[in-house]
């Protein structure tokens, strides 16, 4: 069937109008979704600005958990990082844990059972002195040792009986040579040493851990034990000075079952009964095993306790 050509043309228009409609649409509907894109951005270039200035406003953790995030660190990191960081408080702890193992802040509480007499001393560097202290808690003993201008202040500071916090001390292994407590540590004064008074609910009570003296030839030499024995023989006593210490010495001749050892009492000790103690029972605390003539005997230090049972 012939079509005339008026009509051809007439649909010919009609389909372009419809055309151009539709990419007229589609223009549309493209240019909302750029402007709703960018209105997005924007909005998430604005949030993140604000966060950032939020965040340089706040304090370092919050700082440091933030760039924690941008280097896609786990949460439980993150918080490791932020008690290291904000958890600069000394640690509580009892004189058992002292070791110098500790790799954290820390500080004790503790009582001066017992102040040693001050000694002092000449080195290639000159004269200086030397102050100890015997600290007790609910654990145990430890010695606390300053030095020259600390040992003068502190003598004047810490007292017998009295308690105190101590924050900022060093921690050395004892030379058994030197040792005047059974622990193996000491506590060392130094510039960043920090101590207070404060009140103790536990209340100090000499009590004593009886080494047998037939296990004395057993145990390692400058070991530190509590004994209860018999007196056989009192020497007496005999006095001196060295390096500019004056000292008293008293010999006695001790046994228990049988087993006879020879016990030196300095100082204090020696002085503190004046009449003979022959046939006396005895008992000792902080007791060091020395070495003399050949065998092993007892010896009394500043920090022994001695009464008659």
């Amino acid at each position: 069937m012939d079509i005339d050509h008026s009509v051809i043309h007439m649909y010919e228009q009609l389909m372009n109008n419809n055309s151009n409609k539709t990419l007229q649409s589609t223009s549309n509907t493209s240019v909302a979704q750029s402007l709703n894109n960018s209105t997005l951005c924007n909005n998430d270039h604005n949030k993140v600005d604000f966060n950032t200035n939020t965040s340089e406003n706040n304090n370092t953790p919050n700082n440091q958990l933030s760039q924690s995030n941008e280097n896609h660190e786990s949460t439980e990191d993150i918080i490791e990082i932020l008690n290291i960081q904000t958890n600069n408080e000394p640690k509580l702890i009892k004189i058992n844990q002292i070791n110098t193992d500790i790799d954290f802040p820390w500080k004790l509480q503790a009582i001066i059972s017992c102040t040693h007499p001050k000694r002092t001393y000449i080195n290639s560097n000159g004269e200086g002195e030397i102050s100890t202290w015997d600290l007790v808690d609910d654990t145990g003993a430890i010695n606390l040792v300053a030095f020259n201008l600390d040992s003068y202040i502190l003598l004047n500071k810490l007292f017998e009986g009295k308690s105190y916090e101590f924050n900022g001390l060093s921690i050395k292994t004892v030379d058994s040579i030197y040792k005047k407590l059974s622990h193996d540590y000491q506590l060392i004064v130094n510039k960043t040493t920090k101590i207070r008074d404060i009140t103790m609910a536990f209340k100090y009570q000499l009590t004593y851990n009886f080494t047998h003296l037939n296990e004395v030839e057993n145990l390692p030499l400058n070991s530190i034990i509590d004994v209860n024995v018999k007196v056989l023989r009192d020497y007496g006593t005999t006095t001196g000075s060295t390096n500019g210490n004056s000292w008293t010495r008293r010999e006695v001749h001790v046994s228990q079952d049988q087993v006879h050892m020879k016990l030196t009492l300095w100082n204090e000790q020696a002085k503190k009964i004046p009449t003979s103690i022959i046939n006396k029972e005895i008992k000792l605390k902080n007791i060091k095993i020395d070495w003399f003539n050949g065998s092993r005997t007892l010896v009394s230090l500043a920090n022994s306790y001695l009464s008659i049972v």
